[in-house]
């Protein structure tokens, strides 16, 4: 099209099918193309598509602005400046018309679909545990996260939500560098999400076997030392976003030998103390446009969690 030519139908479907893919279900027959698992957010939409043929109404572009308005707001938590249409005006081709914006947004929120904006999400306690039995070897436990249906699972994960683990060591025999050590090595770690642009390993590459998606090893003397987070889900490729349920392995390897004369286990080996793992969700929420009648921005949380104890010597 030149600069000048007013819109088409097909054009404004185009445009519309981008921000649909976002804000809606993401896998939609309607839409002119192919959208793969990790499109669609499930909320709720206001544009429809137009017959060809037809001219676009300005009801129509309002519709699609409230829909890329939604998606923007939960991705960057910034009220996003978008260009409303004029009754009676005439859309055409060019930079200072509504089509070329809402279509360069349409392409920056693809890009940026897993992006979730300040104040835009809730965090839900899922489970925690802990152990004061002292060890020396390592210490392992597992968290099974369920999901109702495949479909909030990648909803959940696609709108940026997250499945996060943080641990920590504190109290037992003071003065013992071991503690110290990992005190301090869990603490650095701070809480590790899990969603689905996890460097590496994440929720669209998981299989059915343990996958480690992040590993943090404490400083010297103690760099045997290390905290894994592993992850696998329940179907054998999850490239279409088909698990309902995800398994974490976390470890605390405590590979550092004391070389001193005492006897094994020496005593700068043993870490004592109390041991702790809690699990969080992070979950997108936030008020949808136009405020009273679109409702929330409201994403389904994992259904159960079940975190076994930690076990080990």
């Amino acid at each position: 099209m030149a600069i000048g030519d007013l819109i088409s139908a097909t054009d404004y479907n185009s445009i519309r099918d981008k921000a649909i893919a976002l804000i809606g279900t993401g896998k939609t027959p309607e839409l002119t193309y192919f959208y793969d698992a990790s499109h669609g957010y499930g909320q709720t939409t206001f544009s429809s598509a137009v017959v060809s043929g037809n001219q676009v109404t300005k009801a129509q572009w309002d519709a699609l602005r409230y829909d890329l308005y939604n998606t923007l707001i939960h991705q960057t938590g910034v009220t996003p400046s978008i260009v409303q249409i004029a009754v009676g005006g005439l859309i055409a081709y060019g930079a200072g018309n509504p089509n070329t914006q809402y279509s360069t947004l349409a392409d920056t929120a693809k890009t940026n679909r897993f992006n979730l904006g300040s104040g835009q999400f809730v965090t839900d306690a899922l489970a925690s545990t802990s152990t004061s039995s002292s060890w020396y070897q390592s210490r392992s436990t597992t968290a099974t996260v369920t999901f109702n249906t495949a479909e909030e699972a990648r909803f959940f994960f696609n709108s940026g939500g997250s499945i996060r683990f943080s641990s920590s060591r504190t109290g037992g025999t003071s003065g013992v560098q071991q503690n110290t050590a990992w005190s301090n090595l869990l603490a650095s770690a701070g809480a590790q999400g899990f969603g689905a642009i996890t460097a590496g390993v994440n929720f669209y590459n998981l299989t059915t076997s343990y996958q480690q998606y992040y590993s943090l090893v404490a400083s010297s003397p103690y760099s045997a030392n290390n905290w894994k987070l592993e992850a696998k889900s329940d179907v054998a490729n999850n490239s279409n976003g088909t698990a309902t349920v995800l398994t974490f392995r976390i470890t605390w390897t405590d590979g550092y030998y004391d070389p001193g004369p005492e006897p094994s286990p020496a005593p700068g080996d043993l870490v004592d103390g109390t041991l702790s793992l809690s699990v969080t969700a992070v979950r997108a929420y936030g008020v949808l446009q136009p405020t009273g009648t679109a409702g929330s921005f409201a994403i389904v949380g994992p259904a159960s969690t079940v975190l076994d104890p930690i076990t080990g010597s």
